[in-house]
């Protein structure tokens, strides 16, 4: 309230002591502290939103390459069977089999090359023959020669699942004869990490090819095989942002609540989204705003009880003083410089305890000061202390993931490179298009009566052998450049970059030789011992490597159709 303006000819009275006090305060430390607290709130928003995003972004990588690895694992289990299959193939004995070692598959079948299903696992009851040359697994699979991952459909043979598939041609002599395919329910490959992303809060939606729904958690508004194609969820990605970059949106919600999305592209084609509603970011920043607020209350509440003690101390000082000053004027006594008599020695003790007093106040107002700096100061220590807790997280937090990228990329059996590993490989000397930018020979290798060995002998000794192959075709790679790969079961896969084709004959002998030298015994086969098939191809700068690899795996099978233990080249 403004102080009363004083009549005209007055002298204006001079502003309460307590209220200049009181601004004093208010100036000197609340408003400070308040202004303290909002600067911390915003950083503590920016800080909170920020690692937000780097959290999600990594758990979108890393259920990524879950999704990712279930897929390619169960495509392998497919593409293996086709591989291995003929004319006299037992498919029944084979489905089931496969089955049993994968139990991810809710049902599997082969063809014939009409796409009229000939076998399948479990059986339906009493079914008619049933086509499937209208599928998109059969049709593409039949039209690119090579294992497929189709988009999400509904079942129509056991059930009309939500169903994913995965298929890979088989041929004999050479010729299409039909395709092998292995159905997977959608929740097989999402239901555990769903459920344990929702516990956290996360949501999850994948999406196929044409973006088209595969599956969306509850919290999200989207159905199966809805299209998201051109909606604000995924305009936003690809644009100079990394893959995972995490983005705010509304409307993602089934609730119609602002969320944080990240998405990352599966080797498969599909797109994997997970989404975080704003709230949890909104609850964090609130407990920190409420702490913050409950800290400047007792800082203000502090403030103020020592504002009051030290008014009410002056109060009394000044109530004596005028007591004693009041006296005074009642007796009338002379204001001569005089000493004063005996009587007055009072207002002299009065004026100097008032001093006193005000020297107290002064002292207690300084501590309370150096209190507040010594309160600010911890708070400064341990907002460092907090940094570089999430600093040091962090760091830990890249260093796992960097081993498990190293993970990712090599065959736990034999420790050599997985398909990843050697995607990552060929990545280093082609471009974007898969055109190669060096010359490089590729070596396609396969365990000759594999199946029949681990049938004698058993699994474990099988593993021992493929680990003692692969160290001997590793040991024959002299040039940083040069990798062999496990492609699955018995097959592996050796490039040689800059390896001219007299060089890369006498590797591909050695490999057959040295295998052939390990004298692993097998009863099975002709030689009496593990051998080795192989063909090779030579590919010049612009050449398309995975056509190589087909040119490569031709000659394989002609080195096996020649009588096996041999090397056959397209050169």
């Amino acid at each position: 309230m403004p102080d009363p303006v004083p009549p005209a000819g007055r002298v204006p009275r001079p502003p309460s002591l307590r209220r200049q006090f009181a601004r004093a305060v208010v100036l000197a430390a609340l408003l400070p502290a308040a202004v303290l607290g909002v600067v911390e709130q915003v950083r503590s928003y920016r800080a909170e939103q920020h690692h937000l995003g780097e959290r999600l972004e990594v758990s979108t990588m890393l259920s990524a390459t879950a999704v990712n690895d279930f897929v390619d694992m169960h495509q392998a289990g497919v593409a293996l069977v086709a591989s291995m299959s003929g004319k006299d193939t037992d498919w029944p004995a084979q489905l089931e089999e496969l089955r049993r070692r994968y139990p991810g598959f809710s049902s599997v079948l082969v063809t014939d090359a009409l796409g009229t299903v000939q076998a399948s696992q479990p059986v339906p009851p009493r079914a008619p023959a049933i086509n499937v040359a209208d599928r998109e697994y059969f049709r593409v699979a039949r039209e690119t020669g090579a294992p497929f991952v189709s988009d999400a459909f509904r079942g129509r043979r056991l059930s009309n699942d939500p169903l994913v598939a995965v298929s890979a041609p088989w041929q004999v002599e050479g010729a299409f004869a039909g395709v092998v395919q292995g159905s997977i329910r959608v929740d097989a490959f999402t239901g555990p990490r769903v459920a344990a992303m929702r516990r956290r809060g996360v949501e999850m939606l994948l999406l196929d090819r044409e973006l088209r729904v595969i599956r969306a958690t509850e919290g999200l508004q989207y159905r199966f095989q809805q299209s998201l194609a051109g909606t604000p969820l995924l305009a936003g990605a690809g644009h100079g942002a990394r893959e995972t970059e995490s983005r705010r949106l509304h409307g993602v919600m089934a609730d119609g609540r602002a969320a944080w999305v990240s998405q990352a592209k599966l080797t498969s084609g599909w797109t994997l989204v997970l989404v975080v509603p704003d709230d949890m970011l909104v609850s964090t920043v609130r407990s920190r705003a409420l702490a913050t607020a409950g800290l400047l209350v007792l800082i203000a509440a502090g403030v103020w009880f020592a504002y009051a003690w030290q008014m009410r101390r002056l109060d009394g000082a000044l109530a004596q003083l005028s007591d004693a000053l009041h006296a005074l004027a009642v007796h009338r006594r002379s204001s001569a410089t005089a000493p004063l008599p005996e009587e007055f020695e009072p207002v002299g003790r009065a004026v100097g305890e008032l001093a006193d007093q005000l020297e107290v106040a002064h002292e207690d107002l300084q501590r309370s000061l150096a209190d507040q700096s010594a309160l600010a100061l911890s708070l400064q220590r341990t907002l460092e202390r907090r940094e570089q807790e999430i600093d040091r997280r962090t760091a830990e937090l890249r260093q796992a993931n960097a081993e498990l990228d190293r993970l990712n990329r090599t065959d736990p059996l034999t420790g050599c490179l997985n398909r990843r590993g050697l995607q990552h490989k060929l990545s280093l000397v082609s471009d974007e298009a898969g055109q190669l930018t060096v010359d490089m020979t590729v070596i396609a290798i396969d365990v000759d009566h594999f199946k029949a060995y681990n049938d004698r002998y058993g699994h474990a000794a099988g593993d021992s052998a493929l680990r003692r192959v692969a160290g001997v075709v590793g040991g024959l790679l002299r040039h940083p450049q040069d990798a062999v790969a496990r492609m699955g079961g018995e097959e592996f896969l050796v490039v040689l970059p800059d390896t001219d084709a007299a060089v890369s004959a006498r590797v591909a002998e050695r490999v057959r030789a040295a295998v052939h030298a390990l004298g692993i015994p097998h009863e099975d086969s002709p030689w009496g011992v593990v051998t080795v098939s192989i063909g090779w191809v030579r590919t010049a700068p612009g050449e398309d490597y995975a056509q190589a690899f087909l040119i490569a795996d031709e000659a394989l099978y002609r080195a096996k159709h020649a009588g096996r233990n041999r090397v056959e080249t397209d050169e």
